[in-house]
């Protein structure tokens, strides 16, 4: 009986530890509202903020562009060594209201990084609707809809996909599993490298774009890469203007993967390979704070949910699931640490 009641009392300890780290987690969001999920490959846990929103079908924006990328290097429609499509303004009126890079010619790499609209619109087109729809389900990327026309579907229209699904096609993607050839992922991969350091390579999609209430939102996709672990994350926001999140997307992903102890805190040394303009996304100035920063456990993500109460400045509603994983574990830990 006194035996039962250490174990009970070290395993309480131990979940309420792993509280505080989605607690952490959350705020990294400041007063942003938004969502999370951090995926750990290696324990099949995750670490998530804000269930109902997770779990809520957004548009992609031009986090779509890589399955629609994909689709295009895979069935030929471009090549990886000959993609370039000459910018014609004359094709785009009020293209003298576009970021400058924007306005000039595009390859699959630049276009990826800089989101650029008009070379997915013709991608698109080029790919054909019919193709595109049969390779959409295929890749079971969202609902699949396409219906909302072949240069806008992912834009706030008929195109919808949850958090989870993000990270199911982020893991699908990274693993080989879109059925074409293994060069399709490796070329877009390399395109997608947002960090580089010595110590882990963070791989990630911007997107963004207004929705029909007013309000833009904003997406960050990816997997971080470090000593042959991986960690899958994706992150949404919710701005009244493309600004309200633009320079913080990264940091928030960063500093969460800090929290965790996935990578490590930031140092001195710059890192190398960080892009500009959307691909960079960190703010001018802006670190992901460090000094909590440890590894925790996460959750099984077909356990049961437990929520713990919100700090007063944290708008999120931060869900925190545990699953028999993780309870098994904690149990293992409670046991060791009375035995110790």
């Amino acid at each position: 009986m006194r035996r039962a009641s250490c174990v009970a009392f070290v395993l309480i300890a131990l979940l309420l530890s792993q509280f505080a780290s989605a607690a952490m987690l959350a705020s990294q969001f400041g007063r942003r509202y938004g969502a999370l999920e951090i995926y750990d490959a290696q324990s099949k846990l995750s670490f998530r903020v804000n269930m109902p929103r997770l779990q809520e079908e957004l548009p992609p924006c031009s986090s779509y562009m890589v399955p629609l990328f994909a689709i295009a290097l895979g069935t030929g429609v471009i090549k990886d060594n000959d993609s370039k499509i000459a910018f014609d303004p004359a094709k785009h009126p009020g293209s003298e209201n576009w970021p400058a890079s924007w306005k000039r010619d595009q390859t699959f790499d630049t276009a990826l990084r800089d989101s650029v609209q008009w070379y997915a619109q013709e991608l698109a087109l080029r790919i054909g609707a019919a193709r595109l729809q049969q390779n959409m389900k295929r890749l079971k990327y969202g609902n699949a809809d396409i219906s909302g026309g072949l240069d806008k579907f992912w834009m706030s229209s008929s195109l919808r996909l949850s958090t989870f699904q993000q990270i199911d096609f982020a893991r699908n993607f990274r693993d080989g599993k879109l059925g074409f050839n293994p060069r399709v992922t490796k070329v877009l991969q390399e395109a997608l490298v947002i960090e580089r350091t010595p110590d882990y390579t963070i791989y990630g999609k911007y997107g963004s774009c207004p929705m029909p209430d007013g309000k833009y939102l904003g997406w960050l996709v990816g997997y971080v890469e470090r000593l042959g672990k991986v960690y899958y994350y994706a992150l949404n926001l919710d701005g009244k203007s493309l600004a309200d999140f633009s320079g913080v997307r990264l940091q928030i992903v960063k500093g969460s993967m800090q929290e965790l102890g996935f990578i490590p805190c930031a140092t001195a040394s710059a890192a190398v390979g960080t892009g500009s303009g959307s691909r960079s996304g960190s703010g001018a100035g802006a670190g992901p704070r460090c000094g909590t920063a440890r590894r925790r456990r996460g959750a099984d993500r077909s356990g049961s949910k437990l929520t713990p109460p919100l700090s007063p400045n944290i708008p999120q509603a931060i869900d925190f699931t545990v699953g028999a994983d993780l309870l098994r574990e904690l149990l293992a830990r409670a046991s060791k640490e009375i035995a110790g």
